[in-house]
Parts: C-alpha cells; sequence; structure tokens
C-alpha cells in the first residue's frame, strides 16, 4: 500500500516509559511474596524445586510437546537480568489469559495440523481450512463444503500452547513476528506462575461469535480449574483486544462466574466500542489480520463470514469525538460520508456503504471443478447476530467486587477515515486508492474506544506501542505486576 497517502490528525504523545533501573525496582516481588518464598525454604527439599524444573514437570503432565522454543521478545536472559527466578510463588493470584481475533492457534480437529498462523503454504491452507460460510441457523462459520475439515484451537499446555507463539514452528529471525504472550508468559514464569497451577490460557475459534457459547463454555471451564488448583481463590482475567469483548460477554451471560470467581480483570488494547476504519476497509478490500503472506482478499472471504468480524466494526450508539467513517466522492463531484453515531441515518451508515458495495463481491470453492463461484455479499446474518451480541454486552456491569485495570496504547496513527475519490459506482469502493484520516490510538483501536468500558476502572495506563507490541512493552509488564500484586 505504499502508493496510499495518510492524512493525519492530532497525535498525544503519551506518558515516557520508566527507565531500567524503575523498572527493575518495581518489578520486584511485593512483601507478601518475599514472605511466601522465604517459607519455602523450610519446606522438605521437593518443595522447593527451583521454578524451571516445576515448569518441565507440568508440562510433562499436560503431554505439551511443542516446549520453550529458542527465541522471544525477550529473550529468556534479558528476562532474567530483569526478574531474577525464584522458586515457586504460593503467593500469586491464578491468571488466565484471554485472547484477541486471530490470537489462537487454529489446528485441524482431528489431525492436529495447524492452519493458523501458518507462514509455509499459507494461502493452500487458509482457502481450505480457513474459510467457511456462516450457518444462521447454528449461528456458526461451518466449513465451505461437507468434505471441508473442521478447525478448532490448540488447546494443550493448560490452554498456553495455542497462545504463545502463533507458529510454533517459526523461530529466528522472524519469530519476533508470531509471537503473542511469549513476554507476558515468560515474565510470570519468571515471577513465580506455575503451568497448570497458577498460570492458564483460554483459546478460542476468534471465526465465530464473542458471544458463542462453545468459547464461553471454555472460558468458564478455565476459569473454574484455575480457582479449584487454588483452593478456591479467585482468579485474575488478563485479555488482549477482543478478549475484552469475550470477557463482557461472560460477564452479562454468566455473571455468577465473576461474581465468585474472579477478583480482577486486566484488558490490554480492549476495542470496547470497536475498532478503527482499518476494519471498514477489511470489509471493502480486506486485510490480512496481521499475517503478511495472507492475500489481502482471500482475508476478504474469511472476514465477510466470519461473526467476530461483524462484532469489531464501530458501535453505532457510542458518542464518538471522531467516528470511523467511509467518505465517497462520486466522479459527477457529491460527496457522501458513511459513518455511525446516535443521529446517523440507515442511508448514511459505514453498514449501507459495505453493503452497497459488497453486492457483486464472490468467493470460489478451494479445489472444485469446474471452479465453483459463490456469491458472498456483506453477510446481513452476521450482521444481525453483531448487532444483537453487542447490544446484549453494551450495559454489561462488573461485580462491585471485581477490579477492572486498563491499558491502551497511543502515539500510533490509527485509521478514522477513508476517503475515495472518483467512484463511479458502488463495486469500484472494493479495489479503488484511497486516502486516510488518522487520530491517536494504538495502529488498530482508536483511544477513545479502548477508553470507554463503560464500567468502573480501577486503574489505566496510557502505553506508546501499537496493538500487538504493547504486549511486549515494559510499561505494560510494569502495570500488569503492579495490578496482580495489588499495588495500584
Amino acid at each position: 500500500m505504499g502508493d496510499r497517502k495518510k492524512g493525519g490528525r492530532g497525535r498525544s504523545s503519551g506518558p515516557a516509559s520508566p527507565n531500567a533501573a524503575a523498572t527493575r525496582r518495581r518489578l520486584l516481588p511485593s512483601a507478601c511474596t518475599v514472605v511466601a518464598v522465604a517459607a519455602l525454604s523450610a519446606l522438605p527439599l521437593a518443595a522447593s524445586i527451583p521454578f524451571w524444573w516445576g515448569q518441565r514437570a507440568a508440562q510433562a503432565a499436560e503431554g505439551n510437546a511443542w516446549g520453550r522454543g529458542t527465541a522471544g521478545i525477550p529473550t529468556q536472559d534479558e528476562l532474567h537480568r530483569v526478574f531474577p527466578p525464584i522458586p515457586i510463588n504460593l503467593s500469586v493470584t491464578p491468571v488466565v489469559l484471554v485472547p484477541g481475533i486471530g490470537g489462537s492457534v487454529l489446528a485441524e480437529a482431528s489431525s492436529g495440523l495447524l492452519v493458523w498462523i501458518r507462514l509455509y503454504e499459507a494461502t493452500y491452507y487458509f482457502q481450505r481450512y480457513m474459510w467457511g460460510r456462516y450457518n444462521e441457523t447454528t449461528q456458526t462459520m461451518d466449513p465451505v463444503t461437507q468434505a471441508s475439515p473442521s478447525v478448532g484451537p490448540v488447546t494443550s499446555g493448560f490452554g498456553l500452547d495455542g497462545i504463545r507463539n502463533l507458529d510454533p514452528t517459526v523461530h529466528w529471525p522472524i519469530y519476533n513476528y508470531v509471537t503473542y504472550f511469549d513476554t507476558i508468559i515468560s515474565t510470570l514464569e519468571s515471577q513465580g506462575w506455575l503451568h497448570g497451577k497458577t498460570l492458564f490460557g483460554a483459546p478460542w475459534d476468534w471465526r465465530q461469535s464473542m458471544c458463542w457459547p462453545k468459547t464461553l463454555d471454555a472460558l468458564e471451564r478455565q476459569i473454574l480449574r484455575a480457582q479449584s488448583s487454588n483452593g478456591g481463590r479467585k482468579i485474575t482475567l488478563v485479555s488482549h483486544s477482543m478478549g475484552a469483548l469475550v470477557v463482557r460477554c461472560l460477564i452479562k451471560t454468566r455473571p455468577s462466574v465473576f461474581e465468585t470467581s474472579v477478583e480482577r480483570w486486566v484488558a490490554l488494547a480492549a476495542p470496547f466500542q470497536g475498532a478503527g476504519a482499518k476494519i471498514l476497509l477489511e470489509f471493502l478490500q480486506g486485510y490480512n489480520l496481521g499475517n503478511i503472506v495472507i492475500d489481502a482478499e482471500d482475508a476478504k472471504v474469511l472476514s465477510l463470514e466470519s461473526p467476530a468480524v461483524y462484532e469489531l466494526l464501530p458501535q453505532e450508539k457510542f458518542a464518538w469525538e471522531l467516528a470511523p467513517y467511509i467518505s465517497v466522492e462520486w466522479a459527477n463531484g457529491t460527496r457522501q460520508v458513511f459513518s455511525e453515531g446516535p443521529e446517523v441515518t440507515e442511508e448514511s451508515s459505514y453498514a449501507f456503504a459495505m453493503r452497497e458495495a459488497l453486492r457483486t463481491h464472490t468467493m470460489t470453492v478451494p479445489d472444485s471443478q469446474p471452479p465453483q463461484v459463490l456469491p458472498q455479499p456483506f453477510n446481513e446474518a452476521c450482521w444481525r447476530l453483531s448487532q444483537e451480541t453487542r447490544a446484549l454486552t453494551a450495559d454489561a456491569l462488573l461485580p462491585p467486587s471485581v477490579k477492572l485495570y486498563n491499558v491502551y496504547g497511543v502515539g500510533q496513527e490509527t485509521w478514522v477515515g477513508l476517503n475515495f475519490t472518483g467512484i463511479t459506482e458502488w463495486g469500484d469502493l472494493q479495489s479503488a486508492k484511497y486516502t486516510l484520516d488518522s487520530a491517536d490510538g494504538d495502529g488498530t483501536v482508536p483511544v477513545g474506544s479502548c477508553r470507554a468500558p463503560l464500567m468502573p476502572v480501577q486503574a489505566e495506563r496510557s502505553v506508546v506501542a501499537d496493538h500487538t507490541s504493547i504486549l511486549t512493552h515494559p510499561d505494560t509488564l510494569t502495570f500488569l505486576l503492579d495490578a496482580l500484586y495489588e499495588r495500584i
């Protein structure tokens, strides 16, 4: 997209990162942690085994064949210099990590073949395994044909294997591209969190709705599993991106789980009121979901059948400071702006523009002979479901006993407007060049959306980072551990 110009609006720089010495001081264990570690020294040798040995034992018990890999962001040596390894920490709150869209490894159900993220032969596997057709009866994205394979999240390693590194076959020099929760997991490991005891993951099939019962069932199981593994102690949820919307759906539909099992929630880069104009572009021209080897059109075919992608569209009832929009200047000189907000009509909404632009869109079924071309317009059933789920979760309220901590990215050009000129017919929007208007945010979600959970917030922190690198930023790690150790 080098030939596309980016317009700009003002950006705030956010707070400066602490220096290394300050970071090390803030990330030292709290007094209660030191007491717990000291107590361990009085136990028999088997109870005070160094953390790494306990970690390996837990992996073996779970049947984890992936191991730890050879690189990360940062490396293990770097983490250990900042967080010297300590024995298993019995005082920590159990943690369950909830990934966002694109943030869970997906595999073919019967064989275990990894299909997302897959950097090698990506197009072949993406089209045949990841594509689907939305089934309005079951409200799920099903395989394209009956012969197409079934795909689901990788749940081994207490749920952590499927969210740590999104392509376990890839290592240096492009490991940094596919790492996901690895830095947070490594940081917690270094501070005494233990897989299957105090640390769990909740991967999900992010093509499906955020309120899909199977997703909520799996998240509830991990919450209860973590709680029962720690004598009934309440747990902490740490979500990234759309994982926050899954959490909100659980709050709304299963409030008793939060009341009895959750004590805090740390939300990272949460699109509480939807994403910016990047999600609008995903519908019109495709966006590769961060996978550099996936064609934008292939990603578009997936997105148009995926309820979760529709659920990321900007909230129409939110009072945006600058609502994401599509601007169309027609060849005859007239201009129309399609956006969202309380005053926007159906005919001036972004959904109307996308609906008109996609009327002629088609997809070709992989391996069909002769090629089977299917119409694939804007999916009205997916849109209706997203309207229902977003309305359902809009007024979700945390129980008074649960504390919410919010971390959001700033200092990145975040698209809020797509500007098209010289358009002769609606279908041109699928391929026409455009310019962009931007606001402050993390490059994907505008600040206004991230800072609007519509719930009381115990503490929040802005971090100068983009939507994914926020997971590895020292300020994020500092804030996370401060929240977990109840220092804020």
